[in-house]
């Protein structure tokens, strides 16, 4: 293109010849003006574009979810599953009885029995093994579990409940509490519905570690597709620096994952982001992690 550019400078076209003015036609020079102008040719160095950012995965800034995590002031959002205590002016315990609970054992475990008898049986026997001894003083049951309501002796101002799911709605034995195995246990529920799987993810994260000060659940959101149900906690956990240090916060994602046909259950972690933060004189400060 730039040599037949040079060979029309060195003369003008007049009549069928070239004359030897070095003079150029305004057309032509209007075209070089473009070419020039517009990058044509090989010598144009290609533009990559930005790359996409990613979409915050939760609602609240940096800032909001330090506070939230100092403050303690709310570790679940507005609607989550509510367990509410019994009335009762004392110190109230919940959990739900494990295989471990009546006999050692490698793997962890919630039981469960469809048995009301059953369940009673397991739970006489937790707290004869106690102590001291825990009278019981209430049951209660539901489509759920069977709970059984209890006071330690000499201690009237601790109540314990003690759980015990019915396999008619889930079955854990295919659960390892102390690990963080895929394997969440099998919904025996028909059918398997959303609001199936997120209650079941909302109760659960009641019964962990993530369920005391320095954790907070900052999104309950569900999704999937018709075949395989999933609902997902965003949970902020808070990891302490040394004296004076910037405290780490990590923000992840708690999958619980349901098939909707067998009703087995998986559940996954996976991280998100995490930034610095620390607690000064009552205030939250935003630092650079180490």
């Amino acid at each position: 293109m730039r040599a037949t550019i040079r060979r029309f400078i060195r003369g003008r076209f007049i009549r069928g010849r070239f004359t030897g003015e070095r003079i150029l036609p305004t057309t032509l020079l209007g075209c070089i003006v473009t070419l020039a102008g517009c990058g044509g040719g090989a010598d144009s160095a290609p533009t990559n574009p930005p790359p996409p950012v990613a979409a915050r995965v939760v609602s609240q800034t940096d800032a909001e979810i330090a506070a939230l995590l100092y403050s303690d002031s709310a570790r679940t959002p507005p609607g989550f599953y509510a367990d509410a205590a019994p009335p009762t002016s004392g110190y109230v315990t919940t959990a739900h009885l494990k295989n471990t609970d009546l006999t050692p054992a490698a793997t962890q475990y919630e039981l469960c029995s469809d048995d009301w008898s059953d369940a009673l049986a397991w739970s006489e026997a937790v707290a004869t093994a106690g102590t001291p001894y825990a009278d019981l003083v209430a049951t209660d049951s539901n489509s759920r579990y069977f709970e059984f309501g209890r006071v330690p002796r000499g201690q009237a101002d601790s109540y314990q409940r003690a759980r015990v799911y019915r396999c008619a709605y889930l079955d854990r034995a295919a659960v390892d509490l102390r690990s963080a195995a895929v394997p969440a246990g099998q919904i025996n529920r028909r059918p398997v519905t959303a609001a199936d799987v997120r209650e079941l993810s909302e109760y659960l994260w009641l019964f962990t570690t993530d369920n005391n000060f320095g954790n907070a659940v900052l999104a309950s959101r569900g999704g999937g597709t018709t075949a395989r149900l999933e609902h997902t906690l965003y949970i902020a956990r808070l990891q302490r620096a040394a004296s004076g240090g910037c405290d780490r916060i990590d923000v992840l994602a708690w999958i619980h994952s349901a098939d909707v046909t067998s009703g087995a259950l998986e559940r996954r972690e996976l991280p998100e982001f995490n930034f610095g933060a620390r607690e000064v004189a009552g205030s939250v400060q935003l630092c650079t992690l180490p």
